[in-house]
Order: C-alpha cells, then sequence, then structure tokens
C-alpha cells in the first residue's frame, strides 16, 4: 500500500486538475444565470449573454437556469477524459479539454476546441 507521502507526481497532479475543474462548475452556473439575466433585461452584448444565445444557436435548444443547475450539480470529470465545465453545463456535452504546460511548468492550461474557454491551475 502507498502511503499519502508516496503518491507519485502524476497522481497529484492529477488530483489537482479534477479539483481545479470541478471548481469551476459552479462558475459556469453563474454564467449562465447572469446571461440569461442579461438577455432577459436587454443586455445581448454581455459575455455571459453572447455565451447563453451561442450554446442555444449550437444545439437548438434553450439553456434554463434549472437545467443549467442540475449540471453544474452533476459535473463529474474523469481523469484522462476531463471535458469542458462550460460546455457541460451550458449545453449537456462533454467536449474533451486538451492540456498544456507553461514554459517552466508551474502553470498548466485547459483549453476547450468547442466553446473556446480556458482553464488554468497551478501545480504545487
Amino acid at each position: 500500500m502507498i502511503s499519502p507521502t508516496e503518491i507519485p507526481v502524476d497522481a497529484t497532479r492529477t488530483e489537482q486538475r479534477l479539483a481545479a475543474l470541478l471548481r469551476q462548475a459552479p462558475l459556469e452556473f453563474a454564467r449562465v444565470v447572469y446571461g440569461i439575466n442579461d438577455r432577459a433585461a436587454g443586455r445581448h452584448h454581455s459575455m455571459a449573454a453572447e455565451d447563453v444565445a451561442l450554446a442555444e444557436r449550437l444545439h437548438g435548444m434553450t439553456v434554463t437556469r434549472e437545467r443549467a443547475e442540475q449540471r453544474a450539480r452533476g459535473y463529474l470529470p474523469v481523469a484522462g477524459h476531463e471535458h469542458c465545465p462550460r460546455c457541460w453545463v451550458f449545453s449537456g456535452t462533454k467536449t474533451l479539454l486538451s492540456f498544456h504546460d507553461s514554459e517552466d511548468g508551474t502553470v498548466e492550461t485547459a483549453k476547450c476546441r468547442n466553446c473556446g474557454a480556458e482553464y488554468a491551475s497551478v501545480s504545487v
């Protein structure tokens, strides 16, 4: 049995990556709420409102607060198959993220090819 201090660096990094992505789902839910509210108030050109409109155009269905909340609560990335929190919360699609390290290796960036969202996590 491996003690916690003997966990390989890759396992620790994977745990950090998953934890960082899990923290993003509630933020994406807030983005949905802001976007829906902006559109209802006639502010169609805010980034959040444009994200809601884009999700509706791409997937042909209305983005609702209730459904986005369900998806945000149910977001669960799997190591090796991490999917975009924004695509999941906005439209229920599992778009894989591509990960890239900074030159010094301290920051890892995940980018979604579908919606363009980027997420950064710091390696400890």
